[in-house]
């Protein structure tokens, strides 16, 4: 386990920061109990040498609800190197359980926050960002903080899919030595992506920030400090793309309820079809029949 300071600071990393102690059980997925202060140290340190990309997850009430339907989303939850409380509901279930989740830590608010911390002479970035305009103005923001080796490109229309895409962007991060990968193209596309490429990439860490990257780039507005305080950006988000976003959040959500439902009563969110918990029913019998 890592040592940590008296103010919760990790006192060395080396190549190794995985600390598999620091991480509790709720909804079938471990999340990590590091609040920020510790993550954005460990996300500063180097990657684990020898093991690829390694993914941070960032759990809100979509991704509960994605993770109750998609087996492929649920794979690259479970093969995550982190996974944190990013969504107010998804924090108050954890508070409720007793489990000791510090706070939320967001994919928006950990974004500048590690620009800040990552240094021109030691960190490669490489940005995929979902529009031009977003690439260029991020390009341009990221230059003001020294960096001149960074990239920031832009995804074709349906990536995930895209084999000579996949094929030419883990080249790119190979021949960058890429430290840091930031992929603003939205859930469960870019967990899913990064996941099934995790062994093609240099050792990295991999960070689905989503919305993060316009916001950081001026080309879409957060809400104010307090709404996202109080846990409430959802509803600025839903008035900012009602269309994209309404159904999301009032109609698509309500399979979060059932998640809880089923953690509660000690059952797998996703159902008796989840092919891991097959997998563990199988082997279970199995020991019963020998």
């Amino acid at each position: 386990m890592t040592e940590l300071s008296p103010r919760g600071v990790p006192s060395q990393w080396g190549n190794d920061n995985s600390d598999k102690y620091a991480e509790h059980t709720l909804l079938g997925f471990k999340f990590s109990t590091w609040n920020e202060e510790v993550m954005l140290a460990a996300l500063s340190a180097p990657a684990p040498r020898g093991e690829g990309l390694q993914l941070l997850v960032t759990a809100n009430v979509d991704h509960i609800v994605r993770l109750t339907q998609d087996a492929e989303f649920r794979e690259a939850y479970r093969s995550s190197w982190k996974a944190v409380v990013d969504g107010m509901p998804v924090l108050i279930y954890a508070r409720l359980r007793g489990a000791p989740i510090p706070g939320r830590l967001t994919g928006s608010d950990l974004f500048p926050k590690l620009l800040n911390k990552l240094s021109p002479d030691r960190h490669r970035l490489l940005f995929v960002c979902a529009d031009e305009e977003t690439a260029i103005k991020l390009n341009e923001r990221v230059r003001e903080l020294g960096f001149t080796d960074h990239l920031s490109i832009t995804a074709p229309m349906g990536f995930e899919k895209n084999e000579a895409f996949g094929t030419w962007l883990t080249s790119l991060a190979r021949k960058q030595q890429t430290t840091h990968l930031f992929l603003g193209l939205g859930a469960p596309k870019s967990e899913k992506w990064m996941s099934q490429h995790r062994h093609e990439m240099p050792d990295c860490y991999g960070l689905a920030f989503g919305a993060a990257l316009q916001f950081y780039a001026g080309t879409k507005r957060r809400a104010p400090k307090i709404v996202s305080k109080i846990g409430l950006e959802f509803l600025w988000r839903v008035a900012s793309e009602p269309k994209r976003l309404a159904k999301r959040y009032f109609i698509f959500s309500w399979p979060f309820v059932t998640a809880i439902i089923r953690d509660l009563a000690g059952k797998p969110i996703a159902g008796s079809e989840d092919p891991v918990i097959v997998q563990q029913q199988a082997e279970i019998e199995k020991r019963r029949a020998s």
